[in-house]
């Protein structure tokens, strides 16, 4: 769970039509301090102006690039060839700097140009940094609606192919995926009860994961997808346990204590779990092994720090910290024993519910101006910030990982 905890604010009607409420791939960057991307230059292009326009947007989007229309001096030189048919292929034949020639070919079944775009820009994100891709993944966030309900819906990576995933017409919020990009988990608030259902996205099928008396809530799925960490409110107080993710039977305890423990997520190997609690007067971050056990602080920080969320390949934790009357998304690299944060927003607003993308480098956050609230990319490495939604009220977002 990304949310703060026990927070729940009204949400104001939406504005717009949902489907106007995408950038739909627009690139609007609000431009960072940093160091510049390698460049990169589409040379040669066979097929369509439109798939074309796909590749150089997504490859602009993907904030790995510098793309230019300048061959001169280019870190990379791209041809490519797009084939349609009853499957579509996008070949690429790529010449580095430093790296040599290679070429890449991505395939998907026909009439889904848009998708191998992703695939193929997915291969060359792998190939040049050896990084899961970003391109091919999806977002799933809650979006408000009239009478202070919500619903979860999803799209790509750059705002497109948005689908909704509940109808519940209630409260259904705080949606994390599980590691394959397949399974999703989000908490719903329904007739005076809470629960936490789980989805098969693949096959479109719900079910309750946890309903029991009291507080069901903020659900993470481990690494191996077969357990599930989640807050309850057992014998009147709020503690956070894990459950098997078939049978939704508890399998063990891992906090008792007075203080409220919310927002649990899973290392990368499975074997501890940091969580926000507020033992220590004001939420703060704390880290437990997977089997229970004592917990410790992860950053001896004075302000608020909630909703952490931890990254598989880069190690690092992002999380929402409290400066003055809102919020900025910070870093910690686990690897380093300082533990020293880095904070990654500098705009405007209040930057809540950070979620890692695939890539280990990106974050996918919400962004509050006022009573609007709206999904953001930032680069956590040079502070470059990329519009994904517009014009509603759209937060709580979770980024899967690269689909199959």
């Amino acid at each position: 769970m990304r949310a703060q905890p026990f927070s729940f604010r009204g949400v104001a009607a939406l504005a717009v039509f949902w489907g106007a409420g995408l950038v739909h791939g627009q690139i609007d960057v609000i431009k960072g301090a940093g160091e510049a991307n390698p460049s990169l230059v589409v040379t040669r292009f066979e097929g369509s102006d439109a798939v074309r326009k796909k590749l150089v947007d997504t490859l602009t989007r993907s904030d790995w690039f510098a793309v230019s229309s300048s061959a001169k001096d280019a870190d990379y030189t791209v041809a490519a060839r797009h084939t349609a048919g009853g499957q579509e292929s996008l070949d690429m034949q790529v010449v580095t700097r430093k790296q040599g020639t290679f070429s890449l070919r991505a395939t998907a079944p026909g009439g889904r140009s848009d998708e191998v775009v992703y695939r193929a820009v997915d291969a060359l994100l792998n190939k040049a940094f050896s990084i899961p891709g970003l391109c091919n993944s999806r977002l799933a966030f809650a979006v408000g609606g009239s009478g202070n309900l919500k619903e979860v819906y999803s799209c790509r990576f750059d705002g497109s192919d948005s689908r909704r995933v509940t109808h519940n017409g209630s409260i259904s919020t705080e949606p994390t995926w599980g590691a394959s990009g397949q399974m999703l988990v989000y908490t719903l608030y329904q007739n005076n009860a809470t629960s936490v259902v789980l989805v098969d996205m693949a096959n479109s099928r719900q079910r309750r994961l946890s309903r029991f008396p009291g507080l069901n809530a903020g659900a993470d799925l481990s690494p191996d997808a077969q357990w599930a960490a989640i807050t309850l409110s057992k014998d009147r107080r709020v503690d956070l346990f894990v459950l098997s993710a078939q049978s939704g039977q508890i399998a063990r305890q891992l906090t008792s204590d007075l203080a409220a423990e919310s927002s649990p997520c899973w290392s990368p190997r499975g074997d501890q779990l940091c969580y926000v609690s507020d033992r220590a007067g004001k939420p703060q971050l704390f880290l437990v092994g997977a089997s229970g056990g004592s917990s410790s602080r992860l950053l001896r920080e004075s302000e608020e720090t909630v909703s952490p969320d931890w990254s598989p390949v880069s190690n690092k934790i992002c999380f929402a910290v409290r400066q003055g009357g809102g919020y900025a998304v910070g870093v910690v690299d686990m690897a380093d024993s300082s533990r020293e944060r880095k904070i990654v927003t500098n705009a405007a607003g209040s930057w809540e519910s950070p979620s890692w993308a695939p890539d280990g480098r990106h974050v996918v956050c919400s962004r509050r101006v006022k009573s609007r609230r709206e999904l953001y990319m930032v680069d956590t490495w040079h502070g470059r910030l990329m519009p994904i939604t517009q014009s509603g009220d759209h937060s709580l977002p979770s980024w899967s990982t690269v689909l199959p």
